[in-house]
């Protein structure tokens, strides 16, 4: 038997016994109603919404970086059209460039 003490607003602090088992599983109650309220939450319009918007705003700023650093390195025609990984490709073959003429 375990003893559970009983919290409700504007009455007393009550103790009640009851077996551990029961207590046991009144625990594992909680933490399956806090999993699925979590996962109700998540499943709201408000909250899809919010994160398709952060979501919006996170890749705007990442290809913006892209296109900052597409405006740095030099191409034979200069408004050739590249894509991420060219870009980055790019940019490694660019920097290493550098680097041989500083050490020259």
């Amino acid at each position: 038997m375990c003893k559970v003490t009983v919290l409700s607003r504007g009455q007393k602090n009550t103790t009640l016994s009851m077996p551990a088992k029961l207590v046991q599983s009144t625990r594992e109650d909680r933490a399956c109603s806090r999993e699925e309220r979590r996962r109700s939450r998540r499943a709201t319009a408000k909250y899809r919404f919010a994160h398709a918007s952060r979501e919006r705003v996170r890749v705007v700023a990442f290809n913006m970086a892209f296109t900052e650093l597409r405006n740095l390195l030099p191409t034979l025609p200069p408004d050739k059209k590249l894509s991420k990984i060219e870009i980055l490709r790019l940019a490694v073959c660019y920097i290493s460039y550098l680097n041989h003429v500083l050490e020259v």
